[in-house]
Formats: C-alpha cells, structure tokens, sequence
C-alpha cells in the first residue's frame, strides 16, 4: 500500500469520544510496508487507541535541525488503551513538506487506530 498522508482534525470542547468511527481515523494496517504522513504545525499530537490484545511499536523518523541534532523516538502504546503521544517540534521531525513521518512495527493492527489531532 502507499504511504497515508492524514487529515488532521481540530479539537473542539466537546470532544471526540469515539476516535474508532471518526471520518479521519486510520488503522495501523491501512500503509502497510509504507509509511503514514501527519502534517504537523507543532501543536499536533498523535492519538492512539488499541481495541484488542494487541499494539505495533511506533517508529518516527527524525530530522536534522539546522545544527544536526536529532531525536528519537519510538513508542509501544499500551494494549486495550488508548495514548496521546506528541506534540512535535517541527524543526526536529517535519519533514521538506512539513509533515511528521512514522511507520508501525509490522504492517499493523486493523484494531488499532490513528488519529492526528490538533491542540491550540
């Protein structure tokens, strides 16, 4: 499958409060070998929901600022739960088209969801 680029959602007051049948939700299988796209302003995180017994850890790919330094991460989210994980500084993870780049161990779950998720 290709790379996913995801559509971010804004935060509203009254809240998602089922991120499994947003319009916006991604599996953690829908890429693939491939990778998903978030564009990312800063003030966006990436909300994580596993339904079932099982998790993909979670790979970003960092990028060198403008002296070189990189960060890592890399996330397993908690079975059965649901994580925040972010914001991202964009000057250490975006990439030329100001997206963050990250990849699920495997080819993911279909029980496991994304959601990208702006907070201001």
């Amino acid at each position: 499958m290709p790379d996913q680029t995801m559509k971010v959602v804004d935060g509203i007051k009254e809240g998602i409060l089922d991120v499994t049948a947003h319009a916006n939700a991604l599996t953690s299988d829908a890429a693939g070998a491939d990778d998903f796209l978030m564009p990312n302003d800063g003030k966006t995180v990436l909300v994580v929901v596993c339904t079932a017994a099982s998790s993909s850890a979670i790979a970003f790919t960092s990028v060198a600022n403008k002296w070189g330094r990189t960060e890592t991460l890399s996330v397993t989210p908690t079975i059965s739960k649901t994580s925040i994980i972010g914001p991202f500084p964009p000057r250490l993870w975006n990439n030329a088209l100001g997206q963050l780049v990250f990849d699920p161990a495997g080819a993911g779950f279909a029980s496991e969801y994304y959601l990208a998720l702006r907070v201001e």
